[in-house]
């Protein structure tokens, strides 16, 4: 199995790269144990190859402001790639799995989309309507619509919309009229901020849809510390969400079980960057799929 880093390649703004840049694009090459986990910079081009799909081609967002550039929604992370795989039907051991991540024929909603990988490839893989959503800066909005007309065929591009989105925020027309609606909620490297951990949890529940088969698919990675990514997963079983799945998985694809601390609280940063959290949630005692 490839690693997820080696199903990304990145085209750098000009064609001729400087020795930053081969530095910075190459870590897992000169230092063996490192890992990118981060991927886009300004003006270059993030090929990612589907197994299943192809070269997806995607550019980064050029933020417009240094609020905007602090939400680091102008990259793309390793769960994010994680989630494209899954959703397409790979990375999967068993049936079971498959009918929990796949796609097809559902409404799917992505939250915190980035570059849009994930709800770009669900439209490919067959779901009914996908709309993918992050906050409402213009200059990300904008570049995921060019994210998703160029690599969306134009029979299936009506399958696929953008809005803008801030968790928590359910006063305007878009959260009005698509109150519990979607029966897939994406939502990868989402987990890192604390503060918005209780609005993204409300996000979730205000568009998932009752069905018994709905389902919140997260996966989140460790780069910025345990502790944030467990302090999530408490707040949404306060708000009403609860884990029917949960295991940790690295870039290779090797699993093990998830645990909420680990060398107490002194887990070494190169290591658990190699490393993603996988989670399935639904409406506490929800039964089905």
């Amino acid at each position: 199995m490839l690693s997820l880093t080696e199903l990304i390649r990145e085209i750098p703004a000009t064609e001729e790269d400087s020795p930053e840049d081969i530095f910075v694009s190459a870590p897992g090459f000169l230092f063996s144990d490192d890992l990118r986990n981060i991927h886009g910079d300004p003006g270059s081009v993030i090929v990612y190859t589907s197994k299943r799909f192809g070269e997806i081609s995607m550019t980064p967002a050029i933020p417009d402001s240094e609020e905007e550039r602090t939400l680091f929604s102008h990259y793309l992370w390793n769960a994010g790639i994680l989630m494209a795989e899954r959703v397409s039907g790979q990375r999967l051991v068993n049936d079971e799995e498959e009918r929990q991540w796949s796609v097809q024929g559902h409404d799917v909603l992505e939250l915190g989309a980035g570059v849009g990988l994930a709800g770009i490839v669900s439209t490919l893989a067959g779901a009914s309507g996908v709309c993918i959503t992050d906050y409402p800066a213009k200059s990300t909005l904008d570049n995921i619509k060019r994210n998703v007309k160029h690599n969306i065929p134009q029979e299936i591009a009506c399958r696929a919309r953008v809005e803008g989105h801030a968790w928590g925020v359910f006063d305007d027309d878009f959260a009005k009229a698509n109150g519990r609606k979607f029966d897939r909620v994406l939502a990868a490297d989402c987990f890192w901020m604390p503060w918005q951990h209780e609005n993204l949890a409300l996000s979730m529940l205000h568009f998932l849809s009752d069905d018994s088969d709905a389902r919140v698919l997260a996966i989140g990675g460790f780069h910025t510390g345990r502790a944030k990514l467990a302090a999530f997963f408490d707040v949404a079983s306060e708000k009403g969400l609860e884990v029917q799945d949960m295991y940790e998985e690295d870039a290779e694809g090797t699993r093990r079980e998830w645990v909420k601390e680990k060398d107490g609280g002194r887990e070494n940063v190169t290591e658990r960057k190699k490393w993603l959290t996988i989670a399935i949630l639904r409406r506490a005692n929800q039964k089905g799929l």
